[in-house]
Order: structure tokens, then sequence, then C-alpha cells
């Protein structure tokens, strides 16, 4: 009986111990408190933000009620207001990418691309026979990665052009930095394809998930357990270990945006150094 009695009062003492919360995160010598910005949004994918309305553009999975089975939806977030707002018309839509210069939203699903509308909330088709859409990146045009066939390919003026020096190559998604230097990732690793000699270059064994650029374009990519950037000398340097992340972006104010578990999150400086 005194034995029962001491494990009840040791399980009372350890259930009323109370385990700090560190909302707390150091990347480069500065300290980011994490903010939540919406929540109930499983697996938040594939994000872009459109800078000249501060909204962010992702893709998050739903239950189909008819199939009990995961279906990809689109969504905004308004980062100013909190305005969530649901994009209908989309096909499994997945993939969401900004020409900020010329204020144009592109999505993209598994009956090809779309430019989004704001006014009149509609996307409206623009290759409509194309193929089922991964990932897209705007760079001067748009370049997109399509699936199941993992390659990379531009769209101008309503046409399809595979990129030629990786007409070969597997490629899941991609991005450019302010060079043309294209970077891009499979299920072996991540690689470059040099702009001035087409020469591709392998750079490492990451598992990434995403791509994005900042408002100046440099680019940085995320794994499921951490942010990296690459800098100006086309170097990768891993910048924080963060658990449990499907997407990556950059707003305006140099801020940290990432999606988690059902949660999208935004990391901003503070004068905090120990967590709560």
């Amino acid at each position: 009986m005194k034995l029962i009695i001491t494990l009840a009062l040791l399980a009372v003492s350890h259930a009323h111990i109370i385990k700090p919360v560190c909302d707390l995160l150091s990347i480069q010598n500065i300290i980011y408190q994490k903010e939540v910005l919406k929540e109930n949004v499983n697996d938040p994918y594939q994000m872009a933000i459109d800078y000249n309305t501060n909204t962010l553009f992702f893709s998050y999975s739903a239950a189909s009620p008819m199939t009990e089975v995961d279906v990809f939806e689109q969504a905004y977030l308004n980062l100013k207001t909190n305005e969530f707002h649901i994009i209908s018309g989309i096909i499994g839509g997945f993939a969401a990418t900004v020409d900020n210069i010329n204020h144009k939203v592109y999505l993209g699903g598994r009956k090809g691309i779309y430019a989004y509308d704001y006014e009149a909330d509609k996307a409206t088709h623009v290759n409509p026979n194309g193929y089922s859409i991964w990932q897209l990146f705007f760079k001067d045009k748009l370049y997109y990665t399509a699936y199941p066939q993992e390659r990379v390919y531009t769209f101008e003026d309503g046409n399809s052009i595979i990129v030629p020096e990786l007409s070969h190559t597997m490629v899941q998604l991609v991005a450019l930095d302010n060079d043309h230097n294209m970077y891009f990732s499979n299920s072996s690793g991540l690689f470059r394809l040099n702009e001035s000699d087409k020469l591709i270059v392998e750079l490492g064994d990451y598992n990434i998930n995403s791509f994005t650029a900042d408002i100046n374009g440099n680019l940085y990519f995320s794994t499921p357990s951490g942010f990296y950037n690459i800098d100006n000398n086309m170097n990768v340097h891993q910048l924080a270990d963060v658990d449990d992340v499907f997407g990556l972006v950059v707003d305006g104010d140099n801020n940290f945006i990432y999606g988690s578990g059902d949660k999208i999150i935004r990391l901003t400086p503070t004068t905090k150094k120990n967590c709560f």
C-alpha cells in the first residue's frame, strides 16, 4: 500500500510540472518570436507572397467528405487584415507564384495554370490543356514543374516549352537567382544549372520541400527540418533547425513565414532572450 501511495504522489507531482514553452528561434544571431497567423489549415504548402497587396497564397490539404481522402485546395491570407479566403474553381489546387512587377498571381492545379483576379475573385485558365502542376516560380517569365513528368517548363504567350538543358533530368522544384542560375531539386538532392556555361553542379543531398525568393530576389529553401539560404556566391547556408516545416516565404519586412502542421507561423525579431 505504501508503494502504491508513493507512486501516486509521484504521478501527481509530475503532472503539475509546468514545462517552459519556447516561442523563440535564433536565425543568424537574431532572436525571432513565433506568431501564429492561421490555424486549422493542414499541411500549408507551396507559399507565395504578393508584395503589392501583402497577401500570402498557399495550398493546404482538406479531407473530401465523399471519399474521406485528402484533396488540395488553395487559399490566401491577407497579412495586414488577417482575412482568409478559399479560392474556388481550381481542381487539385497545389501551386502559387506571383509576378510582383506586373501584379499578376498565378495558381496551378491538376488541370494546368490559372491567373487569379482579386476583384472578380476568379481564377481563369491560361493553359487549359496543360500538365498537372507541381510547382510554379516566376523570374522574368513563368516557370513550372509538371507531375508526374517531373520536368521543368517555361510558359510564355500561351506556350509551354521544356527547358532544353534539363529535358532529360528529373525536376520537382525549381528557382532562379538574380543572375538566372537555375536551382532545382529532385529525389537525389539539390543542383544548380549555371547560366554561364550550362553545366549542372550538385550542391548536396537536401530533402527540399519549397523554394522561395524574397522581395530582392534572394533565394531560400526549406526542408522538413529547417531553413536555408543561397548567397550571392551561390553557396548554401543553413539558417535554423525547425521541426515539421512544409513551406517557407519571406515577407516584405524580411520576416520568415512558414507552414507547420496545421498552422502558418510568422517569425519576427524580438528583444526577448529566454523561453517562458
